[in-house]
């Protein structure tokens, strides 16, 4: 059988008779991945990093990266911004998994 699943519109094959299926979500980063908030160290199915969290919970306010500078007073603007306007400082993406249970079918 052929599941379409509906916000992406990925097909997925699966057997009759299942009970649920797990799978990643395949396409354009804004709906593929998924924005996690991240305070310190991290660990997870998509790897893990370390990060010094004195620094991260000081500067992950700042929308500038050049507040404060001459070139600020300027007017000019370096976002920390990611690829759908999440700070970076402060989250990450991450492939979403997605959980589909058959089991009412």
């Amino acid at each position: 059988m052929i599941y379409r699943y509906g916000p992406t519109g990925q097909r997925v094959v699966r057997q009759k008779n299942t009970g649920d299926i797990n799978f990643d979500l395949v396409g354009d980063p804004a709906v593929r991945d998924e924005t996690v908030s991240v305070i310190g160290n991290w660990k997870d199915y998509t790897g893990s990093q370390v990060i010094n969290s004195r620094s991260q919970q000081m500067w992950g306010g700042h929308g500038n990266t050049l507040n404060g500078t001459d070139a600020a007073l300027m007017g000019e603007q370096l976002s920390q911004l990611g690829t759908v306007g999440q700070r970076t400082g402060t989250t990450r993406r991450r492939y979403k998994k997605v959980n589909i249970n058959f089991k009412n079918e």
